[in-house]
């Protein structure tokens, strides 16, 4: 059934042929359970319309189901929208420099059909106050000042609980690596890219991070979830709308290059893919992202020339097997649940158990997990 699923993933987000000729009830059910393990379920829903048109029908009941919870998705994505711009616009007015990373900003990445239909999560806002010298501590005593959050601030971010119960992350960092010396690397690169990001508005009416340092970031992200949690298609088919839109840019600095504009000054700095590997190599990531892009070739068939590195069929499968085993954010992973939900103890022996079944694919960022959660236990006492 999986590369049943993985023919219909391909086939909402692209026009090409299909090997799907029947499906009966039970293969349908499956399909729907698969898309909602993934957070694929708008996404999803644009297959079965798809299929429909060829003559291939989806059970009633399960249409309108199905049709509904597309409709409540996209009437989220309109709310999210809003309230992204709205929180943007305050922070500004109070002293902050900011942008939204991934979530409404990974909208923009999609094709207009299928945009609206990206299952959307909370909020992620990066921000930094403007004169300063403590941009960390300004940034947590406005989340206080402002509400009353339930968890105590982290590495990278602190909850700021909504009005309207919609979760916002405040990040102050837009990502992190456990290794000591690859994370100072990460947020020295991130605090030099930082003005550009949040100066990057959209006709959304907020800020997003350019393609190029999209493209990186968003790496950064999905290799901390995969570590802390485990990820799913979600993340990865927005990874492979960002390499669209990255392609894109860097065809288009070609082509001003070609025609000696470049010099001028016209156009956007765009990373080459030489240059984002070199970046995401020293964080670690070299390897990761060699097993996704196999993934994203896999599963979306996406080309060549978007790739950043050469594929890695060996990781990119056991990426893939977590990801289809576990779910989004590892929701689904049934792998020692009864530790995961146990208590801080038991849930930190989960944690530990889960990083050494990595240690051999990433073995330097396994080995750090522990030494960086002892450090980041400290870290929260001192910033509480």
């Amino acid at each position: 059934m999986t590369d049943c699923y993985i023919e219909f993933i391909r086939l909402s987000i692209t026009d090409s042929n299909c090997n799907i000729s029947h499906l009966d009830d039970e293969d349908w059910e499956l399909l729907f359970d698969n898309c909602k393990r993934q957070a694929l379920i708008g996404i999803g829903f644009t297959a079965v319309e798809k299929l429909y048109k060829r003559g291939i029908r989806c059970p009633k009941d399960l249409m309108m189901r199905w049709m509904s919870l597309a409709m409540q998705i996209e009437e989220r994505n309109r709310r999210m929208n809003a309230v992204c711009k709205d929180v943007s616009v305050r922070f500004v007015c109070d002293g902050f420099d900011c942008c939204v990373l991934k979530g409404q900003g990974n909208l923009l990445n999609y094709p207009e059909h299928l945009a609206y239909r990206r299952q959307s999560g909370d909020i992620d806002l990066w921000v930094h106050p403007r004169n300063t010298n403590n941009p960390i501590k300004a940034a947590i005593s406005y989340v206080y000042k402002h509400s009353r959050p339930q968890k105590g601030a982290v590495y990278h971010h602190i909850d700021m609980p909504m009005p309207n119960g919609i979760e916002l992350e405040v990040h102050f960092r837009p990502s992190f690596c456990r290794s000591f010396i690859r994370n100072r690397r990460m947020q020295r690169w991130f605090s030099i890219h930082s003005e550009i990001c949040m100066k990057n508005k959209t006709v959304l009416g907020f800020s997003v991070p350019t393609t190029s340092i999209n493209v990186v970031y968003q790496m950064c992200h999905i290799f901390n979830h995969y570590f802390h949690e485990g990820i799913g298609l979600r993340q990865l088919m927005d990874y492979y709308f960002a390499l669209k839109l990255w392609h894109n840019d860097v065809m288009e600095c070609k082509d001003l290059q070609s025609q000696g504009m470049w010099a001028e000054g016209l156009g956007t700095p765009v990373m080459s893919s030489e240059e984002v590997m070199r970046t995401l190599r020293s964080f670690g990531m070299g390897k990761f992202a060699a097993a996704v892009m196999w993934v994203l070739q896999t599963v979306f068939a996406m080309p060549d020339d978007w790739l950043i590195c050469p594929p890695n069929q060996k990781r990119g499968k056991e990426l893939l097997g977590e990801i289809m085993l576990a779910g989004n954010f590892g929701q689904y992973d049934e792998r020692g649940k009864d530790m995961k939900n146990g208590g801080m103890i038991k849930h930190g022996l989960w944690k530990l158990k889960r990083v050494m079944r990595l240690m051999k694919s990433y073995p330097e960022e396994a080995l750090c997990e522990p030494f960086f959660r002892v450090w980041h236990w400290g870290w929260r006492q001192m910033h509480k």
